[in-house]
């Protein structure tokens, strides 16, 4: 009984240790599989076509932001924001962010793309 509750403990203590800090992110929803390369719209913002298309064949819904594109997720909230510059909190986990909230972003907020 007390190894038991003493490796419940460690567990409780190390999970919260590694937990992933809460991130805020400024960048376009897009495709994973054309990610930034469907800007074919003269300001360099995704293209809604061409992303809505992707995904429909089976890519997701990722944050462009600076040079790199993360899958988000969940892909229902990314949905109704794409091709769309955005503010995304949550958390990154392996090339995935996990959000906490999205929502349109300042006009002034335009991401810095190379």
């Amino acid at each position: 009984m007390r190894n038991a509750l003493l490796t419940m403990l460690l567990s409780a203590l190390c999970g919260c240790t590694f937990a992933a800090a809460q991130q805020t992110w400024t960048g376009y929803v897009t495709d994973t599989h054309c990610g930034t390369h469907c800007q074919v719209t003269s300001t360099m913002k995704p293209d809604l076509g061409c992303v809505r298309r992707c995904v429909k064949q089976g890519s997701k819904y990722g944050l462009w932001t600076g040079n790199k594109v993360y899958v988000l997720e969940p892909q229902a909230k990314a949905a109704a924001f794409a091709a769309q510059n955005v503010r995304v909190t949550g958390t990154l986990e392996r090339d995935v962010i996990r959000m906490d909230d999205i929502k349109p972003a300042p006009p002034s907020a335009v991401p810095q793309q190379p």
